[in-house]
């Protein structure tokens, strides 16, 4: 089709088609005893495919009954896996979400779909009675955080955010992490790094300005998919989002193996690496700084360079900060550093506690320990203070790679930290969870609140994406953490909302 046409039916009859979903809200559905819960996937790309469709299909009690994309090939690639899994052929194909959250006799929806989506499905999700699941970073904007968190009070439905970092595994490194950083086993938290980005590549931190395609000389190559996916298809892809031309970049065409990263880095659909990986080690720093109800009051632009790549249009990568107040006055500084060997680094009066996926090294008896260039630098080999390292581990036992030799050393260094501090029968307990997924379908039955409930996801991402905001605007700014809002002057004018829901997609709790 020629992309003129295809401008103009998207601009007209085609888009006015896409109306939102009603605000009626609707009860729980009595299941009769011994009935599994009813589970829709929304959105079955690569992590809905491979990361969730898994873990629910293994859930006792639980049955995945339809599967939606506004991509044909994908929806009909996860139906048949649903199918091959029950060896029968009662799973649905749905184009359409609202025909999902319309069906009376689905319980809970997994929430899948790139972040411009999440707010705006989530709240109709509850409106129809629905428990849900929805992956990280919880919105786009920090306005929508706050009214997801609204519709989960105000529907009384069972929320788990996709943090899964909070529900590692058994022995969890996070977990024993943070329960040594909240129990004061390293004295008073005063700095805590979380990094992630690539500051002088390509991907960086924060997202990027809108671009249509990749490379502008491969237009009409990265316009190749568009069949299977359509005019409505495609404005259902971009719903809020403002309306650009198809590009395979955005949405992959066929059943990707690789996670797309154009729309994570786009202003308009995504927050950067800030509401990629950020969503993950600063929703570990908000645990670990006992946060999880409040925020920063303090953002404070950044002083590291400009980014001379084209691609992050001029933006800086990394280096703001936020400052957070304790209930004893003092603040906890938090600063957005680049990708190293550790996620999240907690410095305290008397120890650090460093943490990331597999990996996990705490010293104690250091005495306070600022983090600056230097010290950053040498906590990269866990080599740094070795008299006062209590356990460490880079994570040899740990990784996807089936062929690599693996050893347990993390598995020691965690049960020496649990015994050295007496973990289990600390006076601070932190939720205990093995598994995401399986806590939300266990809650789901007993009602119980999640390990990381709308409140919890929200306030992660709006960690996320105050960076993203800071990045963005290039500024600082005083924050209300109560009424999570800007607070004094903003001169930069930055904006916490989406202010241009396009076809009517605006959210209404």
């Amino acid at each position: 089709m020629n992309m003129n046409r295809r401008s103009f039916l998207l601009g007209s009859a085609a888009a006015a088609s896409l109306a939102g979903c009603s605000t009626a809200k609707v009860g729980v559905r009595p299941r009769k005893p011994g009935e599994p819960i009813s589970v829709a996937m929304i959105g079955v790309g690569i992590q809905g495919r491979q990361a969730l469709l898994p873990q629910f299909l293994s859930q006792p009690n639980v049955r995945v009954t339809t599967v939606c994309d506004c991509d044909r090939t994908r929806r009909e690639d996860a139906a048949q896996r649903v199918n091959a899994h029950y060896k029968d052929s009662a799973c649905k194909a749905v184009a359409d979400f609202r025909a999902v959250l319309r069906d009376p006799e689905i319980d809970a929806v997994c929430i899948a779909t790139p972040d411009h989506w999440h707010a705006y499905m989530s709240v109709e999700a509850m409106k129809h009675g629905k428990d849900v699941y929805c992956e990280k970073p919880l919105t786009f904007s920090i306005d929508e955080a706050k009214k997801v968190i609204a519709a989960q009070a105000k529907y009384a439905r069972v929320f788990q955010t996709g943090s899964m970092q909070r529900s590692w595994k058994k022995l969890s490194e996070f977990r024993v992490g943070c329960m040594i950083v909240r129990n004061g086993y390293i004295g008073e938290l005063l700095y805590v790094d979380a990094n992630y980005g690539r500051g002088g590549q390509k991907l960086g931190g924060p997202s990027h300005p809108v671009r249509f395609w990749d490379d502008p000389a491969k237009a009409n190559e990265e316009a190749d998919g568009y069949e299977q996916l359509g005019e409505d298809g495609w404005n259902m892809w971009l719903g809020p989002a403002k309306w650009r031309p198809y590009s395979n970049q955005l949405a992959p065409k066929g059943v990707n193996k690789f996670y797309p990263m154009f729309w994570r880095f786009d202003d308009d659909i995504g927050s950067g690496y800030n509401g990629d990986w950020g969503a993950h080690h600063l929703d570990i720093a908000q645990w670990g700084m006992d946060m999880d109800r409040s925020g920063p009051y303090r953002i404070i632009r950044s002083d590291e360079p400009y980014s001379t790549n084209l691609y992050h249009g001029g933006r800086r990568q990394f280096g703001m900060r936020m400052l957070f107040r304790k209930p004893n006055g003092e603040d906890i500084e938090l600063y957005h550093g680049p990708f190293g060997t550790w996620g999240t680094v907690f410095y305290g009066t008397d120890g650090i506690v460093a943490v990331n996926r597999g990996k996990i090294a705490v010293w104690k008896g250091t005495g306070l320990v600022k983090p600056n260039a230097e010290v950053r630098k040498a906590l990269q080999d866990a080599s740094f203070m070795k008299d006062k390292l209590v356990a460490a581990s880079v994570g040899k036992d740990y990784g996807t790679d089936s062929s690599a030799k693996k050893d347990d050393s993390l598995t020691k260094a965690l049960e020496k930290l649990v015994s050295e501090f007496k973990i289990d029968s600390a006076p601070i307990q932190l939720y205990r969870s093995e598994n995401q997924v399986k806590n939300f379908c266990e809650c789901i039955e007993t009602r119980a609140p999640t390990i990381s409930p709308a409140e919890v996801g929200g306030r992660s991402a709006t960690l996320c994406l105050l960076c993203n905001l800071s990045y963005q605007y290039d500024t600082g700014f005083d924050w209300d953490p109560v009424r999570m809002e800007i607070r004094g002057s903003n001169p930069k004018g930055v904006s916490i909302e989406r202010t241009d829901y396009r076809d009517g997609w605006n959210i209404v709790v």
